[in-house]
């Protein structure tokens, strides 16, 4: 498994729209901060991929830390509000294709997780994955 950690405010893949235009589909994404994102997360995960993309079945796990509201007790870790843990994870899923795996198809199993920041885990998400078998 290979294990990096992407800093920034984790966007979720969100809704898309559709809709015709000069009688031609346009389909666009409700999350103007998706594609800097995905962007941010391909470009960190470069520097942590395999030579070859895995052509095998993958296995990942992805740890979310999102900002903590500066009213919220300390003893509060469990993020619970949106935006909704299988969103970022599609975001996630996405970004890496291409860098780690030709299709996320390929992947069989995911752990995820969201949480607020800490003291050892900025704002970012926490992303080990790896060829099944690894």
């Amino acid at each position: 498994m290979t294990e990096f950690f992407v800093k920034g405010i984790p966007q979720s893949q969100g809704s898309t729209k559709a809709f015709v235009k000069n009688g031609k589909p346009v389909i666009t994404s409700t999350n103007k901060n998706l594609k800097n994102w995905r962007i941010l997360v391909a470009l960190e995960a470069q520097n942590h991929a395999p030579e070859v993309v895995f052509s095998k079945a993958v296995n990942m796990i992805l740890i979310f830390f999102l900002p903590r509201p500066k009213s919220l007790p300390k003893k509060i870790w469990q993020h619970t509000k949106r935006p909704d843990l299988d969103k970022l994870i599609r975001a996630i899923c996405d970004s890496l294709a291409g860098v780690f795996y030709k299709d996320d198809s390929q992947i069989i199993s995911i752990q995820a997780a969201k949480f607020y920041e800490d003291a050892k885990y900025p704002v970012g998400v926490k992303i080990e994955v790896g060829e099944a078998g690894d």
